[in-house]
C-alpha cells in the first residue's frame, strides 16, 4: 500500500518549483525589477530556493522564496 504524503511534510518538489516560477512572474514582470535582475531570477534553477547573486540581494531572495513557499501551499 503507497504511503500518501500529508500536508504537514510540507509541499513537493513539484508545486515548489510551480511556485517559484509563479513569484518569479509576479515579481519582475508586475513590477520594475530592473532587466538584470529578472534574468538572474530566471537563469537559476525553479527547483533550488531562491539564493543572492549579483544582482539579487539576499533580503529579495528571502522575500520571493517565502512568497513562493506560501503560494505553494495554497496550490
Amino acid at each position: 500500500m503507497a504511503r500518501r504524503k500529508t500536508r504537514a511534510s510540507g509541499p513537493s518538489g513539484e508545486a515548489l518549483r510551480i511556485a517559484r516560477t509563479i513569484a518569479y512572474y509576479q515579481t519582475c514582470l508586475d513590477s520594475s525589477v530592473p532587466h538584470d535582475t529578472a534574468r538572474e531570477l530566471w537563469a537559476h534553477d525553479m527547483t533550488t530556493p531562491f539564493e543572492a547573486g549579483v544582482h539579487v540581494s539576499a533580503a529579495f531572495a528571502r522575500e520571493l522564496e517565502a512568497a513562493a513557499r506560501r503560494e505553494a501551499v495554497q496550490q
